[in-house]
C-alpha cells in the first residue's frame, strides 16, 4: 500500500479485494456462531439426556443406598451384641477361675485337716492296738470282775 500511495494512483481493485476479504471474515464469523449454536445445541440436549440419566440412577440407587445403609446399621448393632457378649464372656471366665481358686484354696484347708486327722486316726489306732496286746490282762481283769458281778 505504501507503493501505491507513493505512486498516488490507486487501483480499483484494491477497494474490492478488501470489501470481499471482509465479507469473507464477517461469514467466517456468521459461521463459527452458527457452529457454536450448533454445537452448545447438541450441548444443551446431551446435557439434558445426561441429566435424566443421572435422575434415573439416583431413582435406582435410591433403595439401593437405602439397603445397604440399613445393613449398615445391622452391621453396626451386630458388632455391638457381639463385642458385649465377649466382655460378658471374659467376666464369666474370671469369676469362675476365682471361684476354682477360692475352691483350690478350700481343698487345700479340707486336705490338710484330713491328713491330720488320718494321722491322729492312725495314731490312736497303733495305741488301742499297742494297749490291747499288752492289755489283755485287763481284758482278763474285766472279766473276772463281770462273773464275780453275776455271782452275787
Amino acid at each position: 500500500m505504501l507503493l501505491v500511495m507513493q505512486a498516488g494512483v490507486e487501483s480499483g481493485w484494491v477497494g474490492t479485494t478488501v470489501a470481499i476479504s471482509l465479507v469473507i471474515i464477517a461469514l467466517s464469523f456468521i459461521t463459527i456462531a452458527i457452529a457454536m449454536a450448533v454445537a452448545l445445541g447438541r450441548a444443551s440436549s446431551e446435557l439434558r439426556q445426561l441429566s435424566e440419566v443421572v435422575d434415573s440412577l439416583r431413582a435406582d440407587l435410591a433403595p439401593a443406598l437405602k439397603a445397604v445403609s440399613a445393613v449398615s446399621g445391622e452391621g453396626e448393632r451386630l458388632a455391638s451384641l457381639v463385642s458385649t457378649e465377649a466382655e460378658e464372656v471374659v467376666r464369666a471366665s474370671q469369676a469362675l477361675r476365682q471361684s476354682i481358686r477360692q475352691r483350690l484354696t478350700n481343698l487345700e484347708a479340707v486336705y490338710d485337716v484330713l491328713a491330720e486327722e488320718v494321722e491322729e486316726t492312725a495314731l490312736d489306732a497303733a495305741v488301742t492296738l499297742r494297749t490291747f496286746r499288752t492289755g489283755t490282762s485287763w481284758f482278763s481283769l474285766i472279766r473276772r470282775l463281770l462273773r464275780l458281778g453275776r455271782g452275787r
